[in-house]
């Protein structure tokens, strides 16, 4: 007797569009909507992973924590879903990732990563199609839904003071200030990064040197020549 198969990891576009009787349209319209997250079948792709830190509403940086390769289904971000359901193929530099964080694809040396992504890899995977079935399960019986993993990343993301910064940076530019107001600019850029890694040992939690000293640099920049008069 042939062994059928109960369970797969994910799910072809026409798989899905055929279990739950909607044409390509409509599931398009759920992918923009972000009710539904689409996922790719990728096979070895390189990406950078790492944390988004915001410094105001409309400065942030990236702060790396790693790289890999990315084997399997991989979600996406919905408008990079959306173009490749309907035109059939699309270029992407990342993919979908938790709010406060990134997955960008790595290039060749300065080069930015891209992927091409196509209507025949697109998927959606088994917790995802479960999660959308519930989803619609509980509207029929008069419920409101479980929010989808796709909005409640868009809205987190659309919120307008968006990532909660990891480390204390407020407090952070009260004591640069505080340096410089009462003991003056510090000798060197790099004793001003020792003097504030010292001041975040003190913390909850505390950034590496390389990222202080890319928060302290425009600032030395403009104090540098005040600091080079003084020490003269």
């Amino acid at each position: 007797m042939a062994c059928r198969i109960l369970r797969k990891p994910h799910y072809r576009i026409e798989e899905v569009c055929r279990r739950w009787e909607i044409p390509d349209a409509d599931l398009a319209g759920l992918v923009i909507e972000r009710e539904l997250t689409l996922s790719v079948v990728a096979a070895g792709v390189p990406v950078e992973v790492g944390d988004i830190e915001q410094v105001d509403e409309r400065d942030w940086f990236p702060i790396p924590e790693g790289r890999r390769y990315l084997i399997g289904a991989v979600d996406l971000r919905p408008l990079d879903a959306w173009y490749a359901l309907t035109a059939g193929v699309q270029t992407i530099t990342a993919f979908a990732a938790e709010p406060g964080r990134y997955v960008t694809i790595l290039g060749q040396g300065d080069e930015p990563g891209r992927y091409t992504v196509t209507r025949d890899l697109l998927v959606v995977r088994h917790a995802e199609l479960e999660r959308f079935e519930a989803a619609q399960a509980r509207l029929q019986q008069g419920a409101a839904p479980a929010p989808a993993l796709a909005a409640a990343s868009a809205a987190a993301g659309s919120a307008p003071r968006g990532p909660v910064p990891q480390y204390e940076w407020d407090a952070f530019w009260c004591e640069v200030a505080a340096m410089m107001l009462f003991e003056g600019p510090p000798e060197s850029l790099a004793a001003l990064v020792r003097r504030m890694e010292a001041w975040f040992a003190g913390r909850p939690k505390q950034p590496d040197s390389s990222t202080i000293k890319k928060k302290l640099s425009p600032l030395w920049r403009r104090v540098a020549p005040e600091a080079e008069r003084l020490s003269a």
